[in-house]
């Protein structure tokens, strides 16, 4: 059987609007549930909040989008991305940033099945159990993606699955969900300015109930999620 050759991406640093739109087409590939990092499979602790009514509402979910982006994960993941995107090597932090057992898994997986994909298919190597946040970033500057976008892009992914995790197991309806992910859209556009001024000193985080419910995850008799 032929085999067929990796995608030639265009790596040559301009600011067309051909490159621009090269840009989109790269980062709607890598964010969509078609590219296989296995987002769907995770939760990141919220399958058990919703497990103890913590979270039942549209207002609970926006609420809690918005602590974890602005506070948690998503702002440390932005740095994250934002530093390795500029040459830094920043893997053992990120690492143990990780707060619980299944935040570790959740982030080495995703990197690992990012990973693969980059080298069978898009000719990109990354070393083995480079943590997601940090493969996006790496990513994103060898093929000179724009780091605004690629932020943008990564902090919609993210919240897009929580919010279909809440679609499956509150339940919510598919309305509900949409309005929740277009609600998300000022909120992801103002994180990405402020990770201008966002630097390593930063890193941290206060939500303080995510991390705890990651920990009851573990322990959940039945559970849909990894994590």
């Amino acid at each position: 059987m032929e085999l067929v050759e990796p995608i030639a991406i265009n790596t040559k640093k301009n600011n067309s609007k051909k490159d621009l739109k090269e840009s989109l087409q790269i980062l709607q590939t890598w964010f969509s549930p078609s590219f296989p990092v296995g987002s769907f499979s995770y939760s990141h602790g919220l399958e058990a909040m919703i497990n103890d009514d913590l979270i039942k509402s549209k207002e609970d979910i926006l609420d809690y989008l918005k602590s974890l982006l602005k506070y948690g994960t998503g702002k440390n993941d932005i740095i994250l991305i934002k530093h390795s995107y500029l040459g830094e090597e920043l893997n053992e932090l990120a690492l143990s940033l990780c707060p619980t057992k299944e935040r570790k898994i959740e982030c080495i997986e995703m990197g690992n099945a990012f990973r693969k994909v980059l080298g069978d298919s898009w000719n990109y190597k990354i070393p083995e159990n480079t943590a997601y946040p940090i493969s996006v970033g790496k990513a994103a500057k060898h093929f000179n993606i724009p780091l605004n976008l690629t932020i943008i892009s990564y902090l919609q992914s993210f919240a897009s699955n929580l919010i279909n995790v809440c679609i499956k197991h509150i339940p919510i309806g598919q309305k509900v969900g949409q309005d929740c992910i277009i609600q998300t859209y000022d909120l992801i556009r103002e994180l990405e300015k402020d990770s201008e001024n966002l630097n390593l000193e930063d890193l941290g985080g206060i939500c303080f109930n995510s991390d705890i419910y990651s920990i009851k995850h573990e322990n959940l008799k039945t559970r849909v999620y990894k994590t």
